[in-house]
């Protein structure tokens, strides 16, 4: 898929306390227990995949369900007025290195140790650069509903920008909580 037809909104849910993007490829061999926690319950191991490109996380520090929207976007930064209205922080530029294809799911669906669900994104081979953006669509008049369900037109939780990389030399975030607290 090109990086400009990308346009994926979906829920996605966490009992893990972390929701992300990956490389599925770099996460083949997570296939037990052991495995999952070497490589994915363990922050440093995090922060390596964080800044090899493979994995970028979506993380408030919190369980529950989320909806995320994701796109292809010509450069990072372009949320439209709505969004940018009810913009609570966005994150520094992290990298993702596609391979053909990404996942998005809770921190318990990478690798094939469990049948948690993901959503697999076609992407284009190459390097990307990826802003995530916490938006408060509860703040907005008339989008909570009365059982506190998001209405129909509700933004998103989460948007999430995918740029070709920006240059290299300007770095990448790789910490593991998405968002720096003020």
């Amino acid at each position: 898929m090109g990086l400009l037809d990308l346009n994926v909104s979906v829920p996605v849910g966490t009992g893990a306390g972390m929701c992300a993007l990956w490389q599925p490829e770099s996460f083949a061999e997570v296939t037990d227990l052991d495995s999952w926690e070497d490589e994915i319950a363990e922050d440093a191991a995090l922060v390596r995949h964080i800044a090899a490109g493979v994995f970028v996380p979506i993380n408030i520090g919190a369980d529950g369900a989320f909806q995320v929207s994701v796109r292809g976007v010509s450069a990072l930064g372009g949320l439209d007025e709505r969004e940018q209205n009810y913009r609570l922080v966005s994150s520094t530029p992290y990298l993702l290195v596609s391979k053909g294809k990404i996942e998005l799911g809770g921190l318990e669906a990478v690798g094939s140790y469990t049948r948690a669900h993901r959503v697999e994104i076609p992407l284009d081979p190459g390097r990307y650069s990826v802003l995530v953006h916490l938006i408060d669509w509860k703040a907005e008049p008339g989008m909570l509903e009365a059982n506190g369900k998001p209405s129909a037109g509700a933004l998103p939780d989460f948007v999430v920008e995918i740029a070709d990389e920006i240059a290299p030399s300007a770095g990448h975030r790789t910490e593991v909580m998405t968002f720096d607290r003020p």
